[in-house]
């Protein structure tokens, strides 16, 4: 028993010594580059942070910039817009202010002739017509020279409702 007793106590002196050789040597060296590592974590960490609110700011600046550049194209696209209205209408009036029945496909000299000796002035007029009114104004050059028998009519509606809406836009 003694020799085994004798085996067990070396080898806890044994492990004992190793622990106090690693405890006051490698440990001592080893702690200024575990304490180095962990300022290093801390600060990467710090950096981290600062980078992101940083990277935020930019985005802010960014954002604010560029909401600036698009109220300015919406006001500028507007502007646009309504010269173009205006010149949309433009073609649809005569120079004294009238429409202009010609700007409709189909009306030439002679049937806006026809139509404004009729009373009928605006296209709003011309909308409201019926084909039978059409071809009481027209004649037989109604039946003649359109076989849709309601394409003038439309067009009109369309130019109609196009021209209230651009002088809606006008006034707003």
């Amino acid at each position: 028993m003694n020799v085994l007793a004798a085996l067990v106590l070396g080898l806890l002196i044994g492990w004992l010594i190793e622990w106090l050789i690693d405890w006051f040597y490698w440990r001592a060296r080893m702690r200024p580059l575990v304490e180095e590592n962990s300022r290093l974590v801390k600060e990467n960490a710090y950096l981290k942070e600062n980078a992101q609110q940083e990277e935020n700011t930019t985005l802010i600046r960014e954002h604010k910039k560029l909401d600036e550049e698009n109220s300015t194209l919406k006001e500028r696209l507007a502007e646009l817009e309504a010269e173009i209205s205006r010149i949309k209408i433009g073609h649809l009036l005569n120079k004294d202010g009238t429409h202009n029945f010609q700007a409709i496909k189909g009306i030439g000299p002679a049937f806006a002739k026809r139509l404004n000796d009729s009373g009928i002035k605006t296209f709003e007029q011309l909308a409201q017509q019926t084909p039978q009114d059409m071809e009481r104004i027209l004649g037989t050059l109604y039946k003649r020279f359109f076989s849709k028998k309601n394409t003038i009519l439309t067009q009109a509606k369309e130019v109609a409702k196009h021209i209230v809406a651009s002088q809606g836009k006008q006034k707003a």
